[in-house]
């Protein structure tokens, strides 16, 4: 644009010379000391233009003459900034490729260019990360005196490289004061919260755990197999820190229902029969066996059964009764049962139970509680039987030979 503003202002200053030039015709009077010269003025305006052109142009010949030396100084400077760059980008490609030497010999190579400039600090962290995968410490430690020079805001990439270092060396006051440094500068950074995340599993700390694994889902850097794994592990050791009836509350509103009904069923139901809320522990595996099936469940819930008072223990009776109208052939819940109507000496019931559990599945458990409720009966013979098959049962699950 400003070009074509100076040609529009020539072309007019032209047309201007050429209407006063046809307009006036005079000529030019020239006169030093005695001698006067009389020249015509279209050839004095003419050779007035060629003699500044002559003159710009010897101007502008003598400047780039005198410049050459700066010129060539700006050239040696820009080659040198080139070749640092070049450096940098094969020192980040051998990196990545896991060519760990060679990248730490490409960053020294910016590190010795006096003309890298910008590139020093991306060579420097290059360089530390390097010796860091070589496990040079020496060298490693030698990048990180130089990147701490480095304005405050630059000095993240050393804290990480430090802390991660501390982690696997598992000096956790180091991990602690460079993850802190570097939480001041980016809290928010991924790689800053997997370092934290790993702090948190390694010190046992089950809520921050969950707080950094679901920092890390939100930011799409944890697969849901990893973040699921994590937090199954803060769950169970929530769990298991938990030593009154108000912390396992407080623990299962933290636990989603899913694993509620999932994997930690029954590591629930197993803590409320170990902190004695033994009644708590039927109520929760009768809202939940009916929907997971899980036979371990039967376990606490017949542990617990045995603490309550008769009527919860009739109605806990019934209610497992209830659950084998989904499912008549289920030997676990049978056996269950049997065991429980043998324990409120409801002997015909108890039998029955067994009897049909053990024509689903023999096993040695049934057969000696049957035998126990013979005794009962006062029916010797059976029970001496009941006794010889589960000694059989027993030789078969060992392979050894039957008494």
């Amino acid at each position: 644009m400003k070009s074509l503003i100076w040609i529009i202002i020539l072309f007019a200053v032209a047309v201007g010379l050429a209407i006063a030039s046809s307009t006036y015709s005079g000529n030019v009077y020239i006169v030093a000391e005695q001698t006067m010269l009389r020249v015509n003025l279209h050839a004095f305006i003419l050779g007035l233009i060629a003699t500044v052109v002559v003159l710009y142009l010897l101007v502008r010949l003598i400047a780039e003459l005198l410049n050459i030396p700066g010129r060539m100084e700006r050239f040696g400077i820009a080659r040198k900034s080139r070749k640092a760059g070049l450096a940098l980008d094969s020192a980040g490609l051998a990196f990545f490729e896991g060519k760990f030497q060679k990248a730490e010999q490409e960053a020294a190579k910016v590190l010795g260019n006096k003309e890298a400039g910008d590139h020093r600090a991306l060579a420097l962290m290059l360089g530390a990360h390097a010796a860091d995968q070589m496990d040079d410490a020496v060298l490693r430690d030698k990048y990180l005196k130089e990147i701490e020079s480095l304005p405050p805001k630059q000095q993240l990439s050393r804290y990480l490289l430090l802390a991660e270092s501390a982690l696997n060396r598992r000096d956790y006051p180091t991990v602690e004061n460079n993850l802190t440094a570097a939480a001041q500068i980016n809290p928010s950074l991924t790689r800053l919260v997997r370092l934290q995340l790993r702090y948190a599993f390694d010190h046992g700390n089950a809520l921050d755990v969950l707080d950094k694994t679901a920092k890390l889902k939100k930011a799409g850097a944890l697969n849901d197999y990893e973040a699921s794994e994590y937090e199954n592990w803060a769950y169970r050791r929530l769990l298991a820190l938990s030593r009154d009836a108000g912390g396992l509350k407080a623990c299962l509103k933290r636990i989603p229902e899913s694993a509620k009904a999932g994997e930690l069923c029954l590591p629930v139901a197993e803590k409320y029969a170990r902190l004695g809320l033994y009644g708590q522990a039927v109520k929760w595996v009768g809202e939940y066996y009916p929907q997971t099936r899980q036979a371990e469940l039967l376990e606490p819930f017949a542990d617990g059964v045995r603490y309550l008072d008769d009527k919860a223990q009739r109605q806990a009776i019934d209610t497992a009764d209830g659950w084998l109208k989904a499912k008549p052939d289920d030997a676990s819940l049978l056996l269950l049962l049997g065991q429980l109507a043998y324990d409120k000496q409801l002997w015909g019931k108890a039998q029955g139970y067994l009897e049909a559990s053990l024509a689903v599945k023999p096993t040695t458990q049934a057969h000696l509680v049957l035998a126990k409720i013979f005794d009962e009966m006062e029916q010797p013979v059976k029970a001496q039987e009941q006794r010889r098959l589960a000694l059989e049962s027993v030789a078969e699950e060992e392979n050894l030979p039957a008494v």
